[in-house]
């Protein structure tokens, strides 16, 4: 039998029941006899048996005077398949994020995955997302930095009374966003332009996700390709909000003033 077949055929026989993963990792944690792993397993004898001759085939397991007890390599293999259990685990969890984020969030820490707050829009509640984010938004404390893909009336709207108070704000938008802007949020638009307390920039090439963070919080947010929330994981300082800032100042690196902008529309009228 080829060397990789063999290898896909233990991965099989360890998946291929529940009881199996657990015989191994009872063996793992000390040497047991049949009737033990019985009892522990809630298994019957004749199933406990056929799952040992399966190990001991492999070399995962041995017997020894009456008891049997996992191998070095049979730990490993415990090990290895309880790591791919929970990032499974983790996978399924985090799917809808991940499906939405695209290649910028590649780099995104494992451990922001586990230590945040996920919220996901289904068919059961489509708005969650948004109720979620509005409700953040409305919680900023500090300088507000942000990058949208979207523009809406209801995140304008909290962005005004942000402004109304002592927030600075950063504003990294795309093209797409402007245009939008300037076509049904006008005044809107006006009021960032000439506002002092916030700057807006505008995203060289188009932007598919969503960051915003203040002095002590940050969130991520994943948009469908009708710009529709679908997911946002948050989180207070640590790996996520380090990433998140990192995601920021790439976008604004790569962003130019809507100062600029206009100006450089003005220039081309003018000539």
């Amino acid at each position: 039998m080829p060397q990789d077949q063999a290898v896909y055929g233990d991965v099989q026989f360890l998946t291929g029941s529940p009881h199996r993963r657990a015989v191994l990792a009872a063996l793992c944690d000390e040497p047991a006899r049949p009737h033990e792993l019985c009892a522990d397993i809630d298994a019957t004898r004749t199933t406990i048996q056929r799952i040992l001759a399966g190990f001991r085939e492999r070399q995962w397991v041995v017997k020894h005077d009456g008891d049997y007890r996992a191998t070095v390599a049979g730990r490993r293999v415990s090990e290895q398949y309880e790591a791919l259990h929970e990032e499974v685990t983790r996978a399924r969890r985090f799917g809808p994020l991940a499906a939405h984020l695209g290649p910028v969030a590649d780099d995104l820490p494992v451990g922001a995955l586990e230590s945040g707050r996920l919220t996901v829009s289904e068919d059961g509640s489509p708005l969650a997302v948004l109720s979620r984010f509005t409700e953040w938004l409305q919680a900023v404390e500090g300088d507000f930095h942000a990058i949208s893909p979207v523009v809406a009336r209801p995140f304008n709207e909290i962005g005004a009374e942000l402004l109304s108070g002592e927030t600075d704000i950063e504003f990294v938008i795309d093209s797409t966003v402007l245009e939008q802007s300037k076509a049904q949020y006008e005044s809107d638009l006006e009021l960032g332009a000439d506002h002092d307390g916030i700057t807006i920039y505008v995203h060289e090439t188009p932007i598919s996700i969503g960051v915003a963070f203040d002095d002590e919080r940050c969130c991520v947010v994943a948009y469908d390709d009708g710009n529709n929330l679908k997911a946002m994981l948050e989180a207070g300082e640590g790996d996520l909000y380090d990433w998140t800032t990192e995601v920021f100042e790439r976008h604004r690196e790569r962003s130019v003033p809507l100062a600029s902008v206009y100006e450089g529309e003005n220039t081309v009228g003018g000539r």
